[in-house]
């Protein structure tokens, strides 16, 4: 009676089984567009990483969206006020994007206390062997889970040795068309969105700014981002308290 039992169960089993293991092989969320990963769209390019086609905080590929410090995963301003001259400030934010509201920085000493391995940058002399940014420091797996994480420096150093980059106008928004070489009909717009240091706000429709999640290795307060100036492209670095822009990718 028993064995009747099980071989009863077992078809019921095989279905959930195959089920299981669809939804684990996709993780997409429309049928209709497959390059859909928890509900945000990515571009193919034939690198090592797909590119999601938005900014953290946008909606559409000409969205700026928002801008974070390095390994903050929350805005210093209120939801709305991205772009503004004049934000809302967070409560305790009102130096914006500075040391003294840096999430890693001791405010008094601008020393840091994670993500350093310099002692003359640590805080009383302390260091770590941290050199990017942990899932839980990483605002793009913070936002989107799943997969999604910051590019590293080397995934920036693929984009631009296998892509071509051309400063264009698209939907009424300047920015910085990147195509892939080896299919022509794939390419990402990342838009112009400047920066935000600390209460300003500049350089809006020509200079974009997006950081990786590498660590400046010789010199921790830096982080190492991508840059561009209108057609000009590199791979930089830049102080970690800063409000730079976050282009997700995912493997």
């Amino acid at each position: 009676m028993l064995m009747k039992r099980i071989i009863k169960l077992l078809p019921i089993a095989a279905v959930l089984c195959v089920g299981a293991v669809s939804c684990d092989k996709d993780d997409n969320d429309d049928v209709n567009n497959p390059n859909i990963y928890l509900g945000h769209e990515y571009v193919d390019l034939g690198l090592k990483v797909k590119w999601a086609t938005c900014n953290i905080g946008a909606e559409k590929p000409e969205d700026y969206g928002d801008y974070f410090a390095w390994g903050d995963t929350t805005t210093k301003y209120e939801p709305g006020y991205a772009q503004s001259e004049s934000p809302q400030w967070k409560n305790g934010m009102w130096d914006g994007y500075s040391w003294v509201n840096y999430r890693f920085s001791n405010e008094t000493s601008n020393s840091l206390f994670k993500y350093c391995n310099d002692s003359r940058s640590g805080f009383e002399g302390g260091t770590d062997t941290l050199t990017i940014l942990t899932p839980a420091d990483d605002v793009a797996h913070y936002k989107w889970g799943g997969n999604w994480r910051m590019p590293t420096q080397a995934d920036f150093e693929e984009l631009l040795n296998n892509c071509d980059c051309k400063y264009i106008t698209q939907n009424d928004v300047k920015g910085l068309k990147v195509t892939s070489k080896k299919d022509s009909s794939k390419s990402i717009f990342l838009p112009a969105t400047g920066f935000r240091e600390d209460t300003s706000i500049g350089g809006v429709g020509s200079y974009g700014n997006y950081w990786s999640s590498s660590l400046l290795q010789n010199a921790p307060p830096g982080a190492v981002l991508f840059r561009f100036y209108f057609s000009f492209t590199q791979i930089s670095y830049r102080l970690r308290a800063y409000g730079y822009s976050v282009r997700p990718v995912c493997p």
